[in-house]
């Protein structure tokens, strides 16, 4: 698997750098995705904060709402179809389940394969899935990733049957797969959403654009140095270096930006921008359809990708990646720009969201999951992850 078709075509153009952290790069003309303008990449508190340090305070908020709401896993009764409510350790295909007719009709298109003990994927297995994903209309390159997984742990791209087979062989036995078609659109969004039970309508609560993972290149240090120098993109050298192979010691001319991974997410690095502003009655009524052709769905964000920003403004060329249910995170909070006193201000609110919806589906006849069956979920979830091949 080589660099150039691991990853999809760089979306960026840059200006020289100012100064560390910041970056001022634009999305090539007519590719259609907003420019990342310039300005930090991260807010100053990641840099400086654990994450452990981080979540210290958003701990505290869980454990006050939770003693006003009745008990710590109140929140899995938020989304009452999604194992867990979506908290934390649900199955992904499970989610995507409870898609209607019309929600479907946005949904990238996947199937889930389970290694069962014994499994040996053969041929004729590797064949057997291949013939299932045929009939579900996914081609290769496809994205293959844990049915339990979280943070874009175990993600990776499949160009062929080979590469499949060579998943398929590492993943844990009794653990499932998702394989998912693979969005070429190079615009990716967070969604946020939240319904109260009885509303007739929802909002978006919440909605961030989502950038991968990325230097700058100077003519004089190589990409790992680049990586090597961030303290941010640091933490996933490892992932990076296996990605990019021989140009992992290269010199990246100044002014490149080089894309370093596929996968767009938090843990790995990726860049978010706030785009609450850019919300238009029509995406909000697009998603709004979609959420209520969910079963039970009240709050949670939708991964996407979209074609143009002109677009999917209006609704239109979208594909929804995955719906993540009373665990996700409003991605806004990692926009450069945020202060600490600002994301924790929204998480405030997102988890007073949480814990409200959930309360009023208790209220309702709605059980929420026991302490122990939580516990249980978040240890299976742990455990597999521990043996998901590495992240591409």
């Amino acid at each position: 698997m080589t660099p150039d078709t691991a990853i999809s075509p760089p979306i960026f153009d840059a200006a020289p750098r100012e100064a560390a952290p910041r970056v001022a790069a634009v999305i090539r003309e007519g590719c259609g995705v907003p420019p990342l303008t310039g300005g930090p990449l991260y807010p100053t508190f990641k840099r400086r904060l654990s994450d452990q340090a981080f979540y210290v305070a958003p701990a505290l908020m869980w454990c006050a709402l939770a003693l006003r709401h009745g008990g710590p896993t109140v929140p899995t009764a938020a989304n009452p179809a999604m194992e867990a409510g979506g908290l934390w350790g649900e199955s992904k295909s499970q989610c995507l389940s409870l898609f209607g007719p019309l929600a479907r009709k946005w949904l990238a298109p996947w199937i889930v394969v389970e290694r069962r003990h014994g499994d040996a994927f053969d041929d004729a297995r590797v064949a057997e899935v291949c013939a299932a994903l045929a009939q579900a209309g996914v081609a290769f390159p496809l994205v293959t990733k844990p049915d339990r997984g979280y943070q874009g742990w175990g993600v990776k791209l499949a160009h062929s049957p080979a590469d499949l087979a060579e998943y398929l062989a590492a993943l844990p036995q009794g653990a499932g797969l998702m394989l998912q078609a693979y969005v070429a659109y190079q615009g990716e969004a967070g969604v946020f959403y939240v319904r109260r039970p009885g509303e007739a309508r929802g909002r978006i609560a919440s909605m961030a654009l989502t950038y991968a993972p990325h230097v700058l290149g100077d003519g004089r240090r190589t990409l790992s140095a680049l990586v090597g120098d961030d303290c941010v993109l640091r933490k996933s050298a490892e992932i990076f270096a296996a990605r990019h192979g021989a140009e992992w010691d290269s010199v990246p001319e100044a002014g490149r930006i080089v894309p370093l991974t596929e996968t767009r997410a938090a843990r790995v690095g990726a860049v978010y921008r706030d785009a609450i502003s850019l919300v238009t009655p029509a995406l909000e009524e697009r998603i709004d359809a979609i959420a209520r052709d969910i079963e039970g769905f009240h709050f949670g964000r939708f991964d996407l990708r979209f074609d143009t920003l002109e677009r999917f403004l209006e609704g239109e060329d979208l594909l929804i990646l995955e719906l993540n249910g009373a665990g996700a995170e409003m991605l806004h909070i990692w926009d450069g720009a945020k202060t600490l006193r600002q994301a924790y201000a929204s998480l405030w609110r997102q988890y007073s969201y949480l814990f409200e919806i959930a309360a009023e589906n208790i209220r309702n006849g709605v059980r929420p999951l026991g302490l122990r069956a939580m516990i249980r979920l978040q240890m299976r979830q742990e455990r597999l992850r521990r043996c998901y091949p590495p992240t591409t």
